[in-house]
């Protein structure tokens, strides 16, 4: 028995002719998918970081800020630690400066909004490990602070003044200044390294944006000098931090 194989219409030339130009046109169009594709996310990945820059310039300024009044806020603590002192001998304590840290916001939305939508995956190694880097300040501050606000709050109390106290009570609001004072150290050695660490990658503000920062940070020393006194005054941003400074 002999099978015959069905003869293309116009033969077997033109017949492969056919299916490679339908080949090759898929393959075309996968291309071009793929090149747009591509394009899309080149796209996505240069909004996303300049959108990251952005938000790590606003953690930035808010550091800044902070630090613009750190001085006096060191101060408040310091003239409770010293009346706290003064009253374990007189039984009395004086009133003290209400503590007052500012309350700065830190945020890292854009990253965790570009690592859930899958941005952060179109990112190289190295920028992504830069950026991983540069948040983890800000989300620690984000925290530390309000754990500083907290912990303070219970200092705010000892403002008017306090009479008889005794020993133990004492003893009791200098280990509550103890846990303040670490996380205040906590929150402006943060700051400082993440002024430093910003400009070191670069993430600087222009010529014009500096002009207009420096003259709101003039305006905002004036403001702050106000109510805090001439403890106001620009970060030190080589100031050295110790247990208990």
């Amino acid at each position: 028995m002999h099978f015959h194989l069905p003869k293309p219409l116009h033969g077997w030339r033109e017949f492969v002719g056919e299916v490679g130009i339908i080949v090759i046109g898929v393959l075309i169009a996968l291309g071009a998918e793929q090149i747009i594709e591509r394009w899309q996310w080149r796209e996505k990945v240069n909004e996303t970081t300049a959108q990251l820059d952005a938000e790590l310039h606003r953690d930035a300024l808010s550091a800044y800020e902070w630090l613009v009044v750190a001085p006096c806020v060191d101060e408040q603590l310091k003239a409770i630690d010293a009346a706290l002192v003064s009253a374990r001998q007189t039984h009395s304590l004086r009133p003290t400066p209400a503590f007052t840290p500012p309350l700065e916001i830190f945020t890292e939305d854009t990253w965790l909004n570009a690592r859930a939508l899958q941005v952060a995956d179109h990112l190289s190694p190295k920028q992504v490990q830069e950026y991983s880097s540069l948040f983890f300040l800000p989300r620690d501050l984000s925290g530390s602070v309000v754990e500083l606000h907290k912990e303070g709050a219970e200092l705010r109390s000892l403002s008017p003044g306090y009479s008889p106290i005794s020993p133990e009570e004492v003893s009791a609001y200098q280990r509550q200044a103890g846990r303040v004072h670490e996380l205040l150290d906590r929150v402006e050695l943060g700051e400082t390294l993440l002024l430093k660490e910003l400009s070191a990658q670069g993430i600087r503000l222009s010529a014009e944006e500096m002009r207009n920062a420096a003259e709101k940070m003039r305006n905002a020393l004036e403001s702050r000098r106000k109510w805090a006194g001439q403890c106001v005054s620009p970060p030190n941003l080589q100031r050295k931090f110790a247990p208990g400074d």
